[in-house]
C-alpha cells in the first residue's frame, strides 16, 4: 500500500494536498499525469520549485508506479522520445 512508502509518507507530510491526490491517483492513468504536471513548469511563470528531497521523492515515487503499473508508462518522455 501507498500510505506505507517512505517517499509517500515524506511528501504526504511536506504536502498533504499532493500526497491526497498521490494516494487517490495511484495504479491510475490520472498518476502519470500529475507526475508530469509535479516535475516540470507548464505554467509559463517562474516557480520556486521543490525541496530537493521532496523532489527526489516524487522522481522515486513516479518510477516505481512505472516499475508496478507497466501498462501506464508513458508513451514518450519530455524529450518527445
Amino acid at each position: 500500500m501507498i500510505e506505507h512508502n517512505t517517499d509517500f509518507k515524506l511528501v504526504n507530510e511536506s504536502f498533504p494536498h499532493i500526497g491526497k491526490k498521490i494516494r487517490l491517483f495511484w495504479g491510475h492513468p490520472e498518476f502519470v499525469v500529475l507526475m508530469d504536471d509535479l516535475q516540470q513548469n507548464k505554467r509559463g511563470e517562474p516557480r520556486q520549485g521543490f525541496p530537493m528531497d521532496i523532489a527526489r521523492a516524487l522522481n522515486n515515487l513516479d518510477s516505481e508506479h512505472s516499475l508496478a503499473f507497466p501498462e501506464l508508462i508513458r508513451k514518450s518522455d519530455i524529450w518527445g522520445l
